[in-house]
């Protein structure tokens, strides 16, 4: 859907937010497209955290997020929606794909320089845009499997090309004088998407083995995932093909690409739309136990919804155990304390305010180790 334009009274109140939390924080929204294609409605704006926007606060100003996921989030925002950001320190130019990838709807830039407003800028869920965030998925972890210096330099050569590409990927938006509108909490255009609570029991040895086999061949401590799905017994079946990740991490988009064609697709399409109901993410942690923690958690229940099993192996390639954590309520529980902590990380006064708070941070992230049940490996 074309913008023509975003409302001044937007602009001015995301810069004044801006300006007034300060400390290099953006502010973001959800904006609505009228029959002009302007944007003149906005939700509630949420100020950033210690990690950007909290996510699910900005979810949660369209649809109660208690027990949901991202994605089933994301699933409830309105048609004639876009998301808009202010890039503290920057103009109004966006140079990265990331934001409509996982959005896939219209993403608006306010940039803010020395108080003021510097520039606006959009950028448009486009299939080759997606692509693009493929491309970079992949420079990213072809660095990890070059040999050579040589080999090295030409995946840096290629990275810094790549990144020439996302100079144009945005265009400037005007600003238009409109009639201003209160924020708008959980329109009446909310819809309801969910996905099942399953319960993980056991797994596949041979999914199993498969997995950790690949691990050892790739080594350098990097990560290999498949898609995997859950039958009747609760057990956990082979559905996709093995893919190589990072060390510590299996990027989003080539996980997906272990069971669906994700060529011109955004994450929120392929995890919402193309990636079974029942599926569960299945990754290695080379020189680990199975144990896991926040990111694995963010990684699976956390933004796409699906349970997430990691199988921990030695450097023999030896299986020392899997555990999974499941699509409950705990995650959501503190992934909505984490957020809040992030955000009241700023207001404290004292050294010994802040100190509770990093320390609740680090206890947060303790918890979802908890929530790691360990799981039958069924030969």
């Amino acid at each position: 859907m074309k913008v023509n334009g975003i409302a001044g009274f937007i602009v001015d109140d995301l810069v004044n937010i801006t300006k007034e939390i300060s400390q290099g924080r953006n502010a973001g929204c959800l904006g609505f497209i009228n029959k002009q294609n302007i944007v003149d409605r906005i939700t509630p704006i949420a100020k950033g955290g210690l990690a950007g926007l909290p996510l699910r606060k900005l979810l949660n100003n369209i649809t109660d997020m208690n027990g949901k996921s991202l994605i089933e989030g994301l699933e409830a925002i309105p048609d004639n929606s876009v998301l808009i950001t202010t890039r503290p320190g920057k103009t109004g130019l966006i140079t990265d794909v990331s934001g409509i990838d996982f959005f896939n709807m219209p993403l608006i830039a306010i940039g803010v320089k020395n108080d003021e407003l510097a520039g606006v800028g959009i950028i448009y869920p486009q299939t080759e845009y997606f692509d693009l965030a493929t491309k970079s998925e992949e420079v990213e972890l072809k660095i990890l499997a070059a040999h050579t210096a040589e080999e090295e330099k030409e995946v840096l050569r290629a990275s810094t090309e790549l990144s020439l590409k996302y100079l144009d990927v945005s265009t400037g938006l005007e600003v238009v004088k409109a009639t201003e509108t209160e924020p708008v909490y959980r329109p009446n255009e909310e819809k309801e998407w969910k996905l099942p609570r399953l319960e993980v029991k056991s797994i596949s040895g041979e999914l199993a083995e498969k997995l950790v086999a690949k691990s050892m061949e790739v080594g350098q401590g990097r990560e290999v995932a498949a898609i995997g799905i859950i039958n009747e017994d609760g057990s956990i079946e082979q559905n996709g093909e093995v893919v190589v990740g990072g060390i510590g991490f299996v990027p989003s988009r080539i996980l997906a690409s272990s069971c669906v064609s994700i060529s011109g697709k955004s994450l929120r399409h392929l995890y919402a739309g193309e990636i079974p109901a029942n599926a569960v993410i299945v990754h290695t942690h080379p020189g680990g136990t199975g144990v896991m923690h926040i990111g694995d958690a963010n990684a699976g229940p956390g933004s796409w919804g699906r349970p997430i099993v990691a199988i921990g192996h030695d450097s023999e390639g030896k299986i020392r155990g899997a555990t999974v954590i499941e699509t409950i309520d705990k995650v959501f529980e503190f992934a909505d304390e984490d957020e809040e902590l992030g955000q009241r990380f700023f207001e404290a006064d004292t050294p010994e305010e802040e100190a509770e708070i990093r320390n609740r941070k680090f206890g947060v992230a303790q918890e979802y180790t908890n929530l790691c049940k360990p799981i039958e490996i069924k030969h």
